[in-house]
């Protein structure tokens, strides 16, 4: 199990909790716990939950010199996080344009999407298909597809 610097109530349908990990000062993941955890928030991270909660309040945000995002990740995944902070709170972008941006294909897109340890705060859920919403936490139905349909909504969006 993760070691936690902060836990905060969740609105995200079906998330009651969600968890966050820093190592070194550094946000590296953000999870979606299934159950109910006490809320707290550690001295050190209370930048990084600050930044969380901002999103959760529906408002834009980007990462700032008091928060610093390192989740661990491949170079080409890397990139793709990197491109995913460009695209702007309430708008999307197709994993075919994301590919052609970095002369990939969409399903390495996808993959990099899947695999990102920092969701909200990295939007991959910004990415969709080009016949629809696409996918979400590796999944194209239920409770993924819901929870990515959610927060487009939060967005405003869809």
């Amino acid at each position: 199990m993760a070691e936690y610097r902060a836990v905060l109530d969740s609105p995200l349908p079906g998330v009651p909790s969600l968890g966050l990990c820093l190592r070194q000062g550094r946000l590296v993941a953000i999870d979606f716990l299934s159950s109910a955890t006490a809320p707290f928030v550690t001295p050190g991270a209370e930048p990084a939950a600050q930044m969380l909660r901002r999103y959760l309040d529906g408002r834009s945000v980007a990462p700032s010199a008091a928060v610093s995002l390192q989740p661990p990740g491949t170079p080409f995944q890397q990139a793709v996080w990197q491109h995913l902070q460009c695209i702007p709170f309430g708008s999307v972008c197709t994993y075919g344009e994301l590919a052609r941006r970095l002369n990939s294909a969409p399903r390495a897109v996808a993959g990099a999407c899947r695999a990102n340890p920092l969701p909200l705060l990295i939007p991959c859920h910004r990415v969709v298909a080009s016949n629809g919403v696409g996918g979400y936490l590796g999944q194209t139905s239920g409770h993924g597809l819901a929870l990515k349909q959610w927060l487009l909504q939060h967005e405003g969006y869809v």
